[in-house]
């Protein structure tokens, strides 16, 4: 059976009618799987709302990719301090994917290459239907990729912060890159930890690597990956719901949860963030990637 294709599957989505230009300016090997790139683009710029995704019309497909925004709504706009307005998006390999295929190419092949892009999604913060305002808590659950739409609310967030008090808590799973355990390879850790560390909104950083396989999972005491600026404690094990129910405290009617990952994953977090911790359904936002 074929894979849905990203135009099918958000088919029910918002998307703007705007058709924008964009040109790659770079390329990042952030590992062997994942690719950062930076779309310059032409003319004044675009607006999205942090957590919106692109569909990517690549001229040799006849259907667009599609790809979550990594970077913050600003620097997609031109200013004396963005001359070059552009998004950002990090892309992860997958030979099944024929847009993501293509974005695996040489680099020397896809630098400068014109590509056409619209905004759209609806997985966005602030939340729809919930003032900003009364905002006071903000927990972020991220499952290996599915951290892109985060990483460019948690820039919101950090380019902006909402008035005191405000706590924005970010659980972060991935598989476990080994021995090596380089940051610059573990996909925008070191970029969280950075903005976490500006002290700009009260902030927690919880940090989960596993094996990738659910019957070798044990729980281990607290580990440490390091950064250029201080170290990241991690735990080899799957975030848990006591996790999540630990950051979200007792008050639960000022927060609000957003969950990104594997379908398993997301779909599991949505059920149990209602059924056992009681959370409001129109408080869990979750994207499931695929």
């Amino acid at each position: 059976m074929s894979k849905e294709s990203h135009i099918d599957r958000t088919a029910t989505e918002p998307r703007h009618a705007a058709l924008h230009e964009t040109t790659i300016i770079s390329l990042q090997e952030i590992n062997p799987s994942i690719r950062l790139f930076r779309l310059a683009i032409q003319g004044s710029g675009i607006k999205f709302l942090p957590g919106q995704w692109l569909d990517l019309h690549i001229p040799s497909l006849s259907k667009p990719g599609g790809f979550t925004i990594t970077s913050s709504p600003s620097s997609s706009l031109p200013s004396p301090s963005n001359p070059t307005p552009y998004v950002e998006l990090a892309i992860q390999r997958s030979p099944s994917n024929p847009a993501a295929a293509y974005l695996f190419q040489p680099p020397f092949q896809l630098l400068n290459t014109p590509l056409s892009v619209r905004v759209g999604g609806s997985f966005t913060f602030p939340p729809s239907g919930i003032p900003a305002s009364t905002l006071r808590r903000v927990v972020f659950i991220a499952g290996g990729v599915g951290v892109n739409p985060l990483m460019s609310m948690l820039s919101f967030l950090a380019e902006a912060p909402p008035p005191e008090p405000f706590e924005a808590h970010f659980l972060y799973s991935m598989r476990d890159p080994g021995m090596s355990r380089d940051a610059k390879g573990m996909l925008f850790l070191e970029r969280i930890f950075e903005l976490f560390s500006k002290g700009g909104v009260q902030s927690r950083l919880r940090l989960f690597l596993t094996s990738g396989r659910r019957d070798v999972e044990q729980v281990a005491g607290s580990e440490v990956v390091s950064l250029e600026g201080g170290e990241v404690p991690f735990e080899r094990r799957r975030i848990s719901l006591s996790d999540v129910g630990a950051a979200l405290g007792e008050e639960k009617r000022d927060a609000v949860v957003y969950v990104c990952g594997v379908p398993d994953m997301t779909d599991e977090f949505v059920k149990r963030l209602v059924d056992e911790l009681g959370m409001e359904r129109e408080r869990v936002l979750y994207e499931k990637w695929w």
